[in-house]
């Protein structure tokens, strides 16, 4: 819970906003995927063989049509962050601790998510249907916006010339117009759609987790970008929630 107030003071280290004091610093698409690839892992192997470890319940429970999705919906997103998405970016350096934190919280985060999926419950042994549709909704919006918000940044530089390869431009088009960073609203939903879905305490901590690392950010990045391109940067814009913050 504290993290989500301190973050607004204390941005991590990575990203546009990395900086010196933190540590030492790591390639970004490198820390990126080491710390993004233990989550899938770990969930996977606490999925298979954590069921008697961890009690969530009484016993653990047969696995659902929807547990199994559950766990090949995890594998798709982070195939994406992990592999695809560093593969095909330019990314700022990293540092070794926020590597470091990332790994640590992706491996607790995946040991409970996968512990109680195979656990299982009365609700994912027979889930509500209209509750899984709606939840299979917004973990797609959300994957899709993030995607797409994605493709915007990366071809920001597609076509530009090589002395530009460094350099910042200010995204436009789609909820770019209205926020910093909705490919950080993207992952929020996504990841509330799976909360939704499962109904499980970990998938809805894991939901809060994510918005309260992302939305520090999207305000941090919203300032960094008003000192960066000062008048240029439209005012209007929120940091992650179009119309409200």
């Amino acid at each position: 819970m504290l993290t989500f107030p301190v973050l607004f003071f204390v941005s991590a280290p990575y990203g546009k906003l990395v900086r010196d004091g933190w540590g030492g610093r790591v390639d970004g698409r490198l820390g990126w995927a080491v710390q993004e690839l233990p989550s899938p892992i770990v969930m996977t192997l606490a999925f298979v063989y954590g069921g008697d470890v961890l009690a969530f319940h009484d016993a653990a429970q047969t696995p659902s049509a929807l547990t199994y999705t559950c766990v090949a919906v995890w594998w798709a997103h982070y195939l994406n962050r992990a592999v695809y998405y560093p593969l095909v970016r330019r990314m700022s350096d990293t540092t070794v601790p926020v590597v470091l934190m990332a790994v640590a919280f992706n491996f607790v985060n995946g040991v409970l998510v996968g512990t109680e999926l195979a656990r299982g419950s009365a609700y994912l042994t027979n889930p509500s249907p209209p509750v899984v549709a709606l939840g299979a909704f917004l973990f797609v919006a959300g994957a899709a916006l993030n995607i797409v918000s994605d493709a915007t940044l990366r071809n920001l530089r597609v076509g530009r010339p090589a002395k530009d390869a460094g350099k910042h431009f200010v995204p436009f088009g789609g909820l770019f117009d209205y926020a910093t960073c909705p490919h950080y609203l993207g992952e929020c939903v996504e990841w509330c759609g799976f909360a939704v879905a499962t109904q499980t305490q970990s998938g809805w901590a894991f939901a809060f987790w994510t918005f309260a690392n992302l939305m520090p950010r999207a305000v941090a990045y919203r300032t960094w970008y008003k000192n960066k391109f000062g008048k240029t940067y439209p005012a209007s814009r929120k940091a992650m929630l179009p119309y409200v913050w």
